[in-house]
């Protein structure tokens, strides 16, 4: 409605072009270029989150939008599918035989659907998260009505490789598997429902800043560790670095892993990074990692080692144009030791949903308390159940919200849910063009784990960023330091909790062993709290929320509080004074609080000298006397 309001009252240029400054989106930078003391160039108005947007600007903010999401979306499918395969090499080794050839480029085929269903289920969970949908006869509400977009969830790519692993453990092939992890998540996923009906003030209390920051962080070091792999040539590989395991997914190269090339090829990616971190124009940083990849992805399509190549066009050759959902079928059911690993993963998405939506009212210049907010709160985290439910009916992972759009909205300065619905549009497209997801699973491991790892590290800057939203006293700083050390720990040292699944379910080092005696319900459960346990972001998530519901609060020194805050007026000030050096020109406005200090301390010091002749007068007076 808003484009045709604008087309009747303001006319077709107005509707289809507008205002939008792009100048300032399209400009790069020359950071080393400027003369001393320039003015910096100043950025457009800001688009409130109600606030309609011509059509060109709509389509280019919902780009930035859709390419900043899109390595998110692709990532589990890709991942996780390699992980799996390299849990079974008697099945999925092209080099033991003509069958487990067929069998890999089989489940690679899956794995280019799901990336493809991914992005069109993310498309349309963003539509729906940017909305305002009423619930009839109720108070409740689907959709936050900001611009929180939807995406495919990598906090999942920690505990799927290893129920797919004990589901295919139990005589199940890949794709019987996959429905049944579909059909868990589809009973699991309305524990976060449920959650979206507690009052705000109960979630906050269980889950403050530093206790979703913990989870954040572990989520991240533990991805990062995955996208490492890929970078030094595979997940498969990762465990034997020598030629006799040649890493594959890298073309037609096959090296140990950690050779040179590939790590080379990685840290190409970072490189290009570092460049559009420099002199990117807005839209080019806001779209840093698409752009990283294209980059590696370009180098490594021209580069060749020994005669073989890194990039294969095969794929794509024989990719249809147009896909859509349920391409692929998959026989659903339930697998009973996920059940609780599942819904913790839901609680924790549903802790993650509540800062993202939070930090979207931050950049949407919106009140994040109030009865507002809580709506918003609770449409946010019904929308993630409704959009999970319906991307597993569509064969892919869960949805949730993204939390580093929200930084394109601060540095677009456009909170409108105009570009969201665009982003969506756009993100459909991508789906649709089955081309896009053939090339994405032709990009080599190596590149592919270069940006990866700077896509996950981000994620723990997320949780870091999460945990100095409060004040960090000697509490703080307990609960936050004994919950990493358990999370930390597990994801350095999987061994410590290793799951006695599959294979190993019968050796005797586990500290819950398998016993043949055992009920299948308790070996069921057994499983489940094993895969738990080793999972780094359950364990460290679980001791931050008992911490902090037990450890009593300490009384607060008002003079650690005032120290506390005179430091940091004083830093306010220094960094005002350092900016109107380097600019004489300017008007330092701390000049009048500095001619008002100096007042206030000569009456100050005048008193004192008041004060002090009173004592000596009574001398004087005797010696008058």
């Amino acid at each position: 409605m808003g484009f045709i309001e604008t087309y009747k009252t303001q006319g077709a240029k107005a509707a289809i072009i507008g205002d939008y400054d792009w100048k300032f989106l399209c400009s790069p930078r020359w950071p080393y270029c400027k003369n001393e003391g320039s003015s910096e160039y100043k950025p457009p108005p800001f688009y409130a989150h109600d606030e309609s947007l011509s059509l060109a600007v709509a389509l280019s903010i919902g780009l930035q939008h859709a390419l900043c999401m899109s390595t998110n979306i692709i990532t589990p499918a890709i991942l996780v599918f390699n992980v799996v395969m390299s849990y079974f090499p008697e099945t999925y080794d092209p080099s033991l035989g003509d069958e487990q050839a067929a069998n890999r480029e089989a489940a690679l085929d899956t794995a280019q659907y799901l990336v493809s269903a991914s992005l069109i289920c993310s498309g349309l969970g963003t539509m729906m998260q940017v909305s305002t949908i009423p619930i009839p006869f109720t108070k409740y509400q689907i959709g936050t009505g900001v611009l929180s977009t939807m995406g495919t969830a990598n906090q999942y790519n920690a505990i799927f490789p290893v129920i797919l692993y004990d589901i295919m453990s139990r005589g199940y092939d890949l794709n019987e598997a996959w429905g049944k992890l579909l059909g868990t998540i589809m009973v699991c996923v309305w524990i976060e429902g449920a959650i979206s009906l507690i009052p705000n003030r109960i979630l906050k209390k269980l889950c403050p800043p530093y206790v979703l920051g913990v989870t954040v962080i572990l989520i991240g070091v533990q991805l990062t560790g995955a996208g490492m792999k890929f970078w030094g040539g595979g997940v498969g590989c990762s465990g034997c670095a020598a030629t006799a395991c040649p890493c594959l997914g890298n073309g037609e190269v096959l090296l140990g892993f950690g050779s040179g090339p590939y790590i080379g090829m990685g840290f190409a990616v970072f490189l290009l990074f570092l460049v559009v971190e420099i002199f990117g124009s807005p839209f080019i940083r806001n779209t840093m990692v698409i752009w990283g990849l294209l980059g590696g992805y370009a180098i490594a399509a021209m580069s060749s080692y020994e005669g073989a190549r890194f990039v294969t066009t095969d794929r794509m050759d024989s990719s249809p144009a147009f896909t859509f959902l349920w391409i692929y079928t998959f026989p659903i059911g339930i697998h009973g030791p996920a059940i609780i690993p599942m819904l913790f993963a839901f609680c924790v998405t549903a802790m993650e949903t509540f800062g993202d939506v939070t930090a979207t009212e931050h950049a949407s210049r919106l009140r994040p308390s109030g009865p507002d907010h809580a709506k918003r709160i609770q449409g946010g985290l019904l929308g993630d159940t409704i959009a999970t439910f319906f991307a597993a009916l569509g064969t892919t992972p869960p949805n949730t919200t993204l939390s580093q759009n929200n930084g394109i909205v601060s540095l677009t300065r456009c909170a409108s849910t105009n570009a969201g619905f665009a982003c969506g549009v756009w993100l459909l497209i991508f789906g649709v063009i089955a081309k896009i997801g053939a090339w994405i699973l032709s990009i080599p491991n190596c590149v592919l784990g270069g940006a990866l790892c700077f896509l996950f590290a981000n994620i723990i800057m997320s949780g870091i960023k999460l945990i100095g939203f409060d004040r960090i006293d000697r509490r703080t700083h307990y609960v936050v330091a004994a919950s990493l050390a358990l999370g930390v720990g597990t994801a350095l040292v999987p061994a410590f909790s290793q799951p006695g699944i599959g294979a190993s379910a019968e050796k005797p080092n586990q500290w819950w062993p398998y016993d043949p005696d055992m009920s299948d319900a308790l070996n069921s459960f057994r499983v489940g709290v094993m895969i738990s346990i080793n999972t780094p972001y359950f364990i460290g998530s679980i001791a931050a929320i008992i911490l902090n519901l037990i450890i009593p609060h300490d009384e607060v020194d008002p003079e650690e509080l005032e120290v506390e805050r005179e430091w940091a007026e004083y830093d306010s000030e220094a960094e005002t004074e350092d900016k109107y050096v380097e600019d004489p020109e300017e008007p330092d406005p701390t000049e009048p609080h500095k001619a008002e200090k100096e007042e206030k301390e000569e009456v100050i010091s005048g008193d004192q000298v008041l004060a002090e002749q009173p004592q000596e007068l009574p001398e004087e007076a005797s010696k008058l006397d």
